[in-house]
């Protein structure tokens, strides 16, 4: 009986650890970055794949844990993040930034024996964007938080290509790294929008608690109207040349936020907010995945 309670607590340990890195953001990143890396390599280098899957992995879920770690007493208050491993006393503070140190560490090694110099600094560009810039600067300062700090995610597919071609002279790769850039306050603003309660509980100027939810609609549905150019954008012979598979998927989803947010705009509430933040939440993974698709089926000229 006592072995087995035993093994009830490891597993337990682990899981808290698990979602200590936040997994649903590093799988995210993680598929930017390998899309990224499908899209540039005219042939697949294994070692270098795997090896920027594992450091990003790493290194994001570091700087998730560090993100709980500073934002310990933000998480109590909130009831969205009151169950994080920290606020339930499934892992102690000084645990949870050894982990995430480490983790980071063991990243920057991992990237510096087996990737290319870009790489291995936007790997961990990301990371210290994510804790030291929006985390530790932005987060309690400005509403400006997640639209500045939405950088972070952009080094994921810079770090990506970077690992298949060494280099970061195409417009391509910074492209990508935009439309994540402009993705993140379309959908982030709307899940704050449900959560702003919280939020206001808590002292984050998060953009509809300074505003209110009716004109954070109208950001976002602004934010929208940017966002679907730039996703088009990519059709373009010098910016990527992608053909029908992309313009197609792009296209519609592009179509499908829009309608979203402009009811968004009509009807600005919580139940509103949640349909437009699940709606965003698969837009990124898809039109990254159309990417690749587009340049493994069809033939169309890519810059390298």
């Amino acid at each position: 009986m006592a072995v087995f309670e035993l093994q009830i607590r490891r597993s337990g340990s682990v899981r808290a650890y698990y979602e200590l890195m936040k997994p649903k953001i590093v799988y995210l990143l993680d598929f930017t970055a390998l899309t990224a890396f499908l899209v540039a390599a005219p042939s697949i280098n294994l070692v270098r794949l795997v090896a920027v899957i594992v450091a990003g992995t790493l290194a994001s879920g570091g700087a998730g844990a560090l993100n709980c770690y500073l934002d310990r007493d933000v998480d109590r208050t909130m009831g969205r993040t009151s169950w994080r491993p920290i606020p339930q006393g499934e892992i102690s503070p000084h645990n949870a930034l050894l982990f995430g140190l480490g983790l980071i560490g063991i990243s920057a090694v991992i990237a510096a024996v087996f990737l290319p110099l870009l790489a291995g600094l936007f790997i961990i560009l990301g990371a210290a964007i994510y804790v030291l810039f929006y985390t530790k600067y932005l987060k309690r300062r400005t509403t400006l938080n997640i639209v500045l700090g939405g950088s972070a995610g952009s080094c994921a597919p810079l770090a990506g290509w970077a690992a298949a071609t060494g280099q970061l002279t195409a417009l391509a790769p910074w492209l990508m790294a935009l439309l994540v850039f402009v993705w993140t306050p379309s959908h982030f603003w709307a899940l704050a929008m449900r959560a702003v309660g919280d939020y206001s509980k808590a002292g984050i100027p998060m953009l509809p608690v300074v505003v209110g939810e009716k004109k954070t609609a109208q950001y976002i549905a602004l934010n929208t109207f940017l966002l679907v150019p730039i996703s088009l954008a990519f059709v373009l012979p010098s910016l990527g040349g992608f053909g029908i598979i992309y313009l197609v998927t792009a296209g519609l989803l592009g179509l499908g936020m829009i309608l979203v947010d402009l009811r968004l705009v009509a009807n600005p509430t919580k139940a509103q907010a949640w349909t437009a933040f699940k709606f965003s939440s698969p837009y990124l993974a898809i039109v990254f995945l159309a990417m690749v698709l587009d340049v493994k089926l069809l033939p169309h000229y890519l810059p390298i």
